[in-house]
């Protein structure tokens, strides 16, 4: 549709695609740019205020949560992104007023099942996941509590939320992410010098989330006025497609999280939360490989890819998987490297001594997760053109592969064999999801081009880094550690320029990104 012919009030729902997966894009970037200091600013403060075991604690209350959304929403907000483009805004806003209140009101069944098991489970929770001393169970029992509770307030809201981004328009998220992001900041930091300790730190964080939903609705209903909050307009018909679709995505999405989350579980279970913390500062750095993605306004290939199927339009799927591949292994593969080269230095300055395990946990991980970036654009791309059944059932595999392995592995090797376990199954994830991609669409990524060239960078860059550490004389400083990552970002840069990885098609579609009006 052309937004130029309609109201001033459907602008936001009408702008062609491509202006909304830049806009999307491009505020991704910018969020994971600007929040970027936040980790590194409050970790080392509630650590420092509550201790590496209640951090821990803290850790795994939100690993619960992270699976309690998981099994609650059933992956139905995904759902959401394949069946709303299907709609006219204005002329079928009846049609998606009925699907997003039946799915407002399964949230809210959702959430009422899960306050029920959650009040005769809390002791059973405690025990299994919180190996502390007995004084601790108390802290134990209030995170867990608050942090569950306003969690499923959080959770019943965005059964409006999800429409915003259904309609492809993410960009709202992202700029709201980093306004509330440096607003929980600064309020977790004044509770702790005040003295609230975690307690504050759980309020802060949860009740800033759902300011944000809250503001994200209000701003859906800006966008769509015809959105009606009404959950009488709830229908069986419209829940039953909507599962239909969101239980094939839902083994996806479990996978996912299982290589994420699943260890820490594990390692709560066998060892204790302070170990879980030694895996949490590893995992809060190189995630930013797994995000990469998001980074880059890649989830947008699932509803871009769901609209080039509706439009007759298949033929652009080669250009989405090619560029979008492209462009994830070039910033994963670099973040990677760099986490590698510089993460042990990084710690020390960061967090003083006695986080040599963190270290230990990023180096498998960027392993990991820098393969497992392989598998994102196949993953998004076959879930829009509605073939789910197929990275279901390698989701499916290798998340019970994860299960086992880590389980078993942790059991007698401890922190190595949790990791251990996920990377395989990362690495078999990812391996099976190309072939499948390939066997479906023809379509097989470009391995010499796209991955040897940066990975090839990235050794090279390495050089000039060990040559300054070999011949340093002294200890190291913030200084002379932003000046050896500037070395290896203009090292890598200037490889990848001279084997001509990208090439000019790809920097025209940067420039307009960046500078384009609209």
């Amino acid at each position: 549709m052309d937004s130029s012919n309609r109201d001033d009030k459907w602008k936001y729902l009408y702008e062609p695609l491509k202006q909304r997966l830049r806009k999307n894009s491009i505020t991704n970037l910018i969020f994971f740019l600007v929040t970027f200091p936040i980790l590194f600013i409050v970790t080392p403060i509630i650590l420092r205020f509550v201790g590496k075991e209640i951090y821990g604690i803290w850790v795994l209350t939100g690993t619960i949560l992270v699976f309690i959304e998981l099994i609650g929403s059933l992956q139905t907000s995904s759902a959401l992104s394949v069946i709303v483009p299907k709609y006219d805004p204005e002329t079928e806003s009846f049609e998606i007023n009925k699907i997003i209140n039946t799915f407002f009101v399964f949230y809210l069944i959702s959430a009422l099942f899960f306050c029920i098991f959650y009040f005769f489970s809390e002791n059973f929770l405690i025990k299994t996941f919180f190996k502390v001393d007995n004084t601790d169970i108390k802290i134990v029992r209030f995170i867990l509590a608050a942090s569950f509770y306003l969690f499923i307030i959080n959770f019943i809201l965005t059964g409006y939320a999800h429409l915003l981004a259904s309609f492809n328009i993410i960009y709202v998220h992202n700029i709201l992410h980093i306004i509330i992001g440096y607003i929980r900041l600064g309020l977790m930091v004044y509770f702790l010098y005040k003295g609230y300790g975690i307690k504050g730190v759980v309020i802060v964080q949860m009740t800033t989330t759902i300011f944000e939903t809250l503001l994200i609705i209000i701003i859906t209903k800006k966008m769509f006025p015809l959105l009606h909050f009404n959950p009488f307009l709830f229908e069986i018909k419209k829940l039953k497609k909507i599962l239909s679709i969101s239980l094939r995505l839902f083994i996806t999405r479990a996978a996912g999280l299982i290589n994420y989350n699943f260890d820490k579980l594990v390692l709560g279970y066998l060892l204790n939360p302070v170990v879980v913390t030694y895996y949490q500062i590893g995992a809060s750095i190189t995630k930013y490989i797994a995000t990469v993605p998001d980074m880059l306004g890649m989830p947008s290939l699932l509803p871009a890819a769901a609209e080039l199927k509706a439009k007759n339009k298949s033929e652009k799927i080669s250009i989405l998987f090619n560029k979008a591949s492209k462009y994830i292994l070039f910033t994963g593969i670099f973040l990677s490297a760099g986490i590698v080269i510089f993460g042990k230095e990084f710690l020390n300055l960061w967090l003083g001594a006695g986080y040599e395990q963190a270290y230990m946990v990023m180096l498998f991980l960027c392993i990991g997760y820098t393969y497992n970036l392989l598998g994102y654009a196949p993953t998004f791309i076959l879930n829009g053109m509605e073939k789910i059944n197929e990275p279901m059932r390698i989701s499916a595999i290798t998340a019970v592969i994860n299960i086992i392995l880590s389980s078993l592995l942790a059991l007698k090797y401890g922190l190595k064999g949790a990791l251990t376990g996920t990377v395989i199954s990362m690495v078999l994830g990812a391996t099976f999801l190309l072939i499948i991609f390939y066997k479906i669409t023809g379509y097989f990524i470009d391995l010499k081009n796209i991955i040897i060239k940066p990975v090839v960078a990235g050794f090279i860059s390495y050089a000039p880094i060990y040559f300054i550490n070999a011949n340093l004389k002294y200890e190291s400083s913030l200084l002379l550690f932003l000046i050896k990552i500037i070395i290896y970002a203009v090292m890598f840069m200037s490889f990848i320029w001279l084997m001509k990885y990208f090439n000019k098609d790809d920097i025209d579609i940067v420039r307009g990104n960046l500078f384009k009006k609209g």
